[in-house]
């Protein structure tokens, strides 16, 4: 029952987790969507805009400034006001502007309408002309070339394009505008993201795409985090039952040791007891690795191996270079070295004390680390070396039922993982099991 409510929870789990993806998601390709669109938006507005500072320019350019200028030496004869309307008319003709007209700054430095491009010799206002609400005082600059976005009630958009006009004298007389009609800045709008709907289309899936592939990826780094965490406790667990068997075996001696002592000194014999006590801080001394290594996680290793050697009466000779060899992890430097080891332990256990030797190498060349284990032990065939590093199979007979043999098929996946190399050779009772793992100078 408690099992199926475990199942039932992570099923739980899992829904949200997939619910509240989907809807991250779909908030960011419609986020992506929106600012996409909106960028495109305003980089349409900003070409018009161009296009609009361009037109006025041209615009100028065949724009006959003495006919405006004789207008503002006589603004109340009608010739000139109706010459300078025809010059305007003919300059709209000339775009396809919704209007073209002039604007100046009064005393009160606020633009106003100096002349329009319509008949009749009523002054249009700048609402009547443009349809514009909200003048662009800020934006407006009689000297130098403008441009301007005023959006109406109805929320169009119209484009505004200025250009000085410069007088016979080189002052500067006026603003040249032209304007562009919210019709057209909506027409080339609608036209330019109606083309676009592929991009945006591509644009979302490629949200889409990119975030699944982080979500992806999370699950397989989470998954690969939870199989490099279960190895590596597995690895170290094993390392910490051989480590607690040693120190009950250990301790086990330690008692029968201190009896011994205890008797010693009932019976007054305080010059065996002392003997006595020599011999057992040798044999303490021996219990110390008689090697320095540089690498920490192998240095414990072996100090658990050795340790469990000089209590199993085991002859165990270390051969290790003085290097930290960092061009391979230390978790998979130890899932080599222990299982190697353990094998070998397994192996000369079989003999009797005074036959029992293990014999453990790492050394260094330049392209490569060589680890070597050796053992005297019963000899493995032939047909076994073929099959000795596949997953289940052993040599070795079943320990409290729990199948032996994955071991080396763990070797064997660390050798691969570096393009290394494992080899065998077992004859006369002696097997030794040779590791090469590549390294680059």
């Amino acid at each position: 029952m408690r099992w199926l409510n475990i199942k039932q929870l992570k099923q739980k789990k899992f829904v949200v987790i997939i619910s509240v993806t989907i809807l991250i998601i779909t908030v960011l390709s419609s986020l992506n969507l929106y600012i996409t669109y909106s960028n495109t938006k305003k980089t349409i507005e900003l070409t018009i805009a161009s296009q609009a500072t361009s037109t006025a320019h041209a615009v100028l350019n065949n724009f006959n400034t003495s006919i405006y200028e004789e207008y503002l030496q006589n603004q109340d004869s009608i010739i000139n006001r109706l010459n300078l309307e025809k010059e305007l008319q003919k300059a709209k003709s000339q775009t396809d502007a919704l209007y073209v007209y002039i604007l100046k700054k009064d005393n009160q430095n606020q633009p106003f309408l100096v002349a329009d491009g319509f008949p009749g010799l009523d002054l249009t206002t700048l609402d009547d002309c443009c349809k514009i609400y909200k003048i662009p005082n800020k934006e407006f600059t009689e000297k130098t070339p403008f441009t301007s976005r005023v959006n109406d009630r109805d929320n169009e958009t119209y484009i505004m394009s200025g250009v000085p006009i410069n007088g016979s004298k080189g002052q500067v007389i006026g603003s040249l505008v032209v304007e562009i009609g919210a019709a057209k800045v909506r027409g080339i709008t609608d036209e330019v993201l109606h083309n676009s709907w592929t991009f945006f289309l591509f644009s979302s899936c490629f949200v889409l795409f990119a975030f699944s592939i982080f979500i992806a990826f999370q699950f397989w780094y989470r998954k690969e985090v939870t199989s490099q965490v279960g190895e590596a406790e597995e690895t170290y667990q094993g390392e910490f039952q051989s480590m607690l068997q040693t120190m009950r075996s250990i301790r086990h001696d330690f008692i029968n040791h201190i009896q011994v002592i205890q008797g010693l000194l009932k019976i007054g014999r305080e010059d065996r007891a002392f003997e006595y006590v020599n011999s057992l801080s040798k044999e303490v001394e021996t219990m110390e690795l008689p090697i320095k290594i540089k690498h920490p996680a192998l240095y414990i290793l072996l100090q658990t191996k050795w340790a469990r050697a000089q209590n199993d009466k085991v002859d165990m000779h270390l051969l290790i270079d003085d290097h930290q060899f960092s061009k391979i992890k230390s978790i998979d430097l130890i899932k080599i070295f222990s299982n190697l080891i353990d094998n070998a332990f397994d192996a000369t256990f079989s003999l009797p004390e005074l036959d029992r030797f293990i014999s453990v190498e790492a050394t260094v060349t330049p392209t490569a680390y060589i680890f070597k284990v050796e053992n005297i032990g019963p000899t493995i065939s032939e047909d076994q070396i073929t099959k000795i590093f596949q997953v289940g199979f052993s040599t070795k007979t079943e320990r409290n039922g729990i199948p032996r043999g994955d071991g080396l098929s763990i070797v064997k996946q660390v050798v691969n993982k570096y393009s290394g190399q494992i080899s065998v050779q077992s004859q006369k009772n002696t097997t030794c099991f040779i590791v090469q793992i590549p390294v680059k100078s």
